[in-house]
């Protein structure tokens, strides 16, 4: 290169080298002043420091062959050893940056709940398991007493679930065939739970019309709903280690969908919703160590109830029954722990 054409050489196309490498655009810049084997620069790797950079500049200016030349040669070589890679997000196969998922908080509650239905006469569903899962430890007697007079069934399965309990889940292929084949799973979830949070859970039985009664300190009323969902509404909080309470509070969801003023944390705000009838009456809590179950379904003879109302629907025929099943799987860390 002559220096004639290095003294005529404008600092500005430097700057729209070092431009095109910044942004990431691999781009072959064929400038006749300037040696076309010394741009091959990748484009991933940082082009240079500022120092380095004005240094050039400075060199161009002074028109000194030699020395710019010699940046030239550091740019190209030090440019792509010197200076490590940047991290970069995660690239998906399409293309397109992945966020990492988003983390639990620490004191978060992880609990599994699902349902299984079955035939509502099916003897496994009714009586066998009873015998073996705890039903009046799980609550104090007044309020099993007000959950069984209207048609709940509620019980404590330990870590180690009874032989009846692991026929019921599954766990084990002892089921007669018959049974096997008219008993259907269904779909639920494992969710890390904050504490004192509500979750909704319905019980996806939906009735055009509902009708049964409510018995509340020895009177029976009889109430009737148009187009009524079931749904407990739960709560967990954390006891202490390995212990957690989970509160359930039954609630029937009626009438026309409508944006309705609902309550929120400091004010009210507006929500596509039915009307809601809190069963406060019916409220319980459950006290329950990790790996525990808790089994919430309807009594038997028990037509015509509340709980007949959240568990039961006709199918093709045939009443068939559900049970919640929920499973403490972690109680988290108290507040304290991670705050430090």
């Amino acid at each position: 290169m002559k220096s004639t054409e290095i003294e005529r050489f404008n600092p500005s196309i430097l700057v729209s080298w070092r431009t095109q490498i910044d942004t990431n655009a691999p781009t072959r810049i064929n400038s006749p002043l300037l040696p076309p084997a010394c741009l091959q620069i990748n484009s991933i790797s940082p082009f240079a420091d500022t120092h380095l950079f004005s240094h050039a500049c400075q060199f161009v200016r002074k028109g000194r062959p030699l020395s710019l030349a010699v940046a030239a040669c550091l740019f190209a070589i030090l440019g792509c050893s010197m200076f490590p890679k940047t991290e970069t997000a995660t690239i998906h196969s399409s293309g397109r940056p992945v966020l990492p998922p988003i983390q639990a908080s620490p004191d978060s509650i992880q609990l599994e709940v699902f349902f299984l239905e079955r035939p509502a006469e099916d003897h496994l569903l009714n009586s066998a398991i009873w015998k073996e899962v705890d039903q009046l430890g799980a609550l104090p007697t007044e309020t099993q007493e007000i959950l069984g007079n209207n048609g709940f069934r509620i019980g404590n399965v330990s870590s180690n679930p009874p032989p009846t309990v692991q026929k019921l889940l599954g766990m084990v292929s002892e089921i007669p065939v018959d049974s096997a084949e008219s008993t259907k799973p269904l779909m639920g979830f494992s969710r890390f739970v904050p504490p004192g949070v509500e979750t909704e859970i319905p019980t996806g039985i939906v009735n055009n019309q509902s009708e049964f009664q409510i018995r509340e300190k020895n009177q029976i009323k009889k109430v009737v709903y148009d187009q009524a969902s079931c749904v407990l509404r739960m709560k967990a909080s954390r006891l202490q280690e390995g212990w957690v309470r989970i509160d359930f509070q039954p609630e029937i969801h009626h009438g026309e969908k409508k944006m309705r003023r609902v309550a929120a944390d400091d004010d009210f705000s507006l929500k596509m919703s039915q009307q809601v009838d809190v069963r406060v009456a019916q409220r319980f809590s459950l006290t329950m160590n990790v790996g525990e179950r808790a089994l919430i379904t309807s009594a038997p003879d028990s037509e015509g109830t509340l709980g007949d109302s959240f568990f039961c629907h006709d199918d093709d025929g045939m009443k068939k029954q559900r049970v919640l099943i929920v499973r403490v799987v972690a109680s988290g860390q108290p507040s304290a722990t991670f705050a430090k």
